[in-house]
């Protein structure tokens, strides 16, 4: 047995993908059955019993083309005014090699002229004729028929790879492929054939490249702007390079399949296709999405494998996201991330059939993505539903702008996380669900229209697997656990999957900077606890340590992220979970202003002393009036015949405003009674210390 590297043979583009299948399909089929191949790199190898001589003596001597024909296609060669120099040479020679061929073209001429078809057949006409091929052609032409089309209920579907059923707008494949095999193998010297051989399969440099076409397969041979010298460069193809990415195509067959639950005509399968997601490359945009012929993630594999385990490969290439199968590019992201797919891939090169190039597809190499198991993504199991009623509301044409690009934003985010196994893109999702439930809040009528709830409750296993041990994370979540949600957005936390009527007035949270939403969120929370028909908050299941509270009024912490994690944050189920202290270390380095603040705000000095509220101290502190707020502090303390150890003062307008936005944040009883002990006279706090933290 003999290994070769085809250095031509390579993932990218996916005329060199899909020239490694059709080598490996042919030297297995047609002289080694035991020939084997795998991805090595950047390459594809085979072993079998061909050395690298034999190997081109086979594909110039004895190498038989599959027949693939289109003659439901004009400009197929089967019709006047068709370019027929390929179909007439084959048809005229007598090599044996191409007898397959000629009996494949002679039984479709002879339907042809059954139909009485003397141009390109119309809807219905296509449809018989298709049919009667499939009755007639022998086994090795109907691999044609099943990698290019297939006949449903609803008509003729085609899959993304081979075009609208062998052709791609005016070129037509089938009649180039046969152009090139009588070029190949009938009309160009034998030295020159084999040149041009070793050079697709090699990778070594030849001259006397054509200028033909190789349609969406390989972009860059095209010839367009920037391929060249100059502004634009000529089309530079191996015609081996065409002959065999066709015959590699064999491989993928479209079949039709039906759900018995679903009273639904039949769905195309594809192996590894799916809808195209316009996200996760550099140039995404909405329009791929609505333009693609779907996308291709083309599997790579490294333990040597035969052609019948490739068949099964192909043949069973399907991904499953849970217990459904991969519908999207996302999907088959989190396939590939939770090991959803077929054993012995190692990776998959993603394709997308865009419009490039005026009107032109293209398959586009978008991405490489390595299969390995990645837990975190089962995060997502209990928001599959949700997501996918958001996909389809957001792909709507009448869709606002900012809800798709709120469902943009999560897909690059769930992309991220389907890559990188750390809590950093798990809290990216949860700033993206955060963002996207705020967007369909402020787009009530459309999120009405298409009946789109809030975001599910999510449990805390996403509070675990996000916790990055940072200040933004640790302040977010201890926020996010007394029941913010509320004001956020319009949702009650006994009812968390509905939303309440537009213009709930209790939904303060906006557009704005961080403390100037948390400043006033405590107003509004100072207005509803001197009502007393308002439910009072939750209390804390997580508490901040004074350090991280200090932080955040220094403005030492990354509000944004901040903000938007406690978006995501506040989505999570908190009801589930029992309340966890954490003691601040001795040194918090709290400003003062704080302290008093806090005390009196929370009001719980002792378990036998309750301040009374003290209207107008927050309203004071939100403006920035540090004498103001600390003489109504001062006051309040001493009517309950407490000893404050300070008078009111004055302060920094901004560090005073930071201080009243950080009352929102829970802090442990511990921590109020160091705070407690900060701000009371010494003879005071030593009665103190033991009552307040029993």
């Amino acid at each position: 047995m003999t290994e070769l590297q085809l250095a031509g043979c390579t993932p990218e583009p996916l005329a060199a993908y899909l020239k490694a299948l059709g080598v490996l399909r042919l030297v297995a089929e047609q002289k080694d059955v035991n020939a084997r191949g795998w991805w090595e790199g950047e390459r594809f190898c085979i072993r079998s019993t061909l050395d690298e001589e034999m190997l081109l003596r086979f594909f110039l001597e004895e190498y038989a083309p599959t027949p693939i024909i289109a003659p439901w296609n004009g400009g197929s060669g089967f019709f006047p005014g068709d370019n027929r120099s390929g179909i007439t040479a084959i048809g005229g020679t007598a090599d044996e090699r191409f007898a397959p061929y000629r009996i494949a073209i002679s039984t479709a001429r002879t339907m042809l002229n059954a139909l009485g078809a003397e141009t390109k057949p119309g809807k219905e006409e296509k449809e018989q004729l298709i049919s009667r091929l499939r009755d007639e052609l022998d086994e090795r032409s109907l691999a044609w028929l099943d990698a290019a089309l297939v006949l449903t209920e609803d008509g003729l579907r085609f899959p993304p790879l081979l075009g609208t059923g062998g052709n791609d707008g005016r070129l037509d494949f089938t009649n180039n492929q046969m152009q090139r095999l009588a070029e190949l193998l009938l009309e160009t010297p034998p030295e020159t054939s084999q040149a041009l051989l070793r050079g697709s399969l090699f990778g070594t440099p030849v001259p006397g490249l054509r200028g033909t076409a190789i349609g969406q397969f390989s972009p860059v041979h095209t010839g367009s702007a920037n391929t060249g010298p100059g502004f634009e460069g000529a089309a530079c193809v191996n015609p081996w390079d065409y002959v065999l990415l066709f015959e590699g195509a064999l491989l993928f067959a479209a079949s039709v399949t039906r759900r018995l639950e679903a009273a639904r005509p039949g769905a195309l399968a594809y192996p590894f296709s799916v809808r195209a997601s316009g996200s996760g490359y550099a140039s995404a945009s909405d329009a791929d999405e609505a333009r693609s012929r779907h996308e291709l993630w083309l599997p790579l594999w490294s333990t040597p494998a035969g052609l019948r385990e490739l068949r099964a490969l192909f043949g069973e290439g399907r991904a499953h996201v849970g217990s459904r199968p991969a519908n999207t590019g996302v999907d088959f992201a989190r396939a590939v991330a939770s090991l959803a797919v077929d054993r012995g891939i190692t990776g998959f090169t993603r394709y997308g059939f865009h419009v490039r190039n005026g009107l032109a597809y293209f398959a586009t190499p978008l991405d490489r993505w390595e299969v390995r198991r990645n837990p975190r993504v089962d995060l997502l199991h209990r928001i599959d539903g949700w997501v996918e009623r958001l996909r389809r509301a957001a792909g709507d044409k009448n869709a606002p702008a900012s809800v798709r690009r709120a469902y943009r934003t999560l897909e690059e985010a769930i992309l991220a996380l389907c890559r990188d196994n750390s809590p950093h893109p798990v809290g990216q999702v949860l700033i993206a669900l955060g963002q996207i439930e705020a967007v369909l809040a402020r787009s009530h009528g459309f999120t009405s229209h298409k009946g789109i709830p809030p975001v599910p409750p999510l449990p805390l296993a996403w509070v675990r697997a996000a916790n990055d041990s940072s200040p933004e994370f640790r302040l977010a979540a201890a926020l996010a656990s007394v029941g913010i949600r509320e004001y956020l957005v319009p949702v009650r936390l006994r009812q968390p999957r509905k939303w309440q009527s537009a213009g709930d007035p209790r939904v303060v949270w906006g557009a704005g900077e961080l403390v100037t939403n948390l400043l006033t969120v405590v107003t509004r929370r100072e207005v509803e606890e001197s009502r007393d028909d308002e439910v009072a908050p939750p209390g804390a299941v997580r508490y901040v340590q004074l350090p991280d509270i200090a932080l955040f009024i220094a403005r030492a912490v990354d509000e944004d992220r901040l903000a938007g994690l406690l978006s995501g944050l506040a989505c999570c189920d908190w009801s589930r979970s029992r309340a966890a202290e954490a003691t601040s270390p001795p040194s918090s380095g709290v400003p003062f202003i704080y302290s008093l603040l806090k005390i009196v705000h929370d009001r719980q000095i002792r378990p036998d002393l309750c301040l009374l509220r003290t209207p107008g101290m927050i309203a004071r502190a939100a403006g920035g009036d540090a004498f103001g707020a600390t003489t109504l502090a001062v006051r309040r303390l001493r009517g309950a015949g407490l000893i404050p150890c300070t008078e009111a003062f004055h302060t920094d307008p901004e560090r005073t405003r930071r201080a009243a936005a950080a009352l929102l944040f829970p802090i442990s009883p511990r921590d109020r009674a160091e705070l407690v002990s900060t701000i009371m006279r010494p003879s005071y706090t030593s009665e103190l210390s033991l009552e307040a933290v029993s």
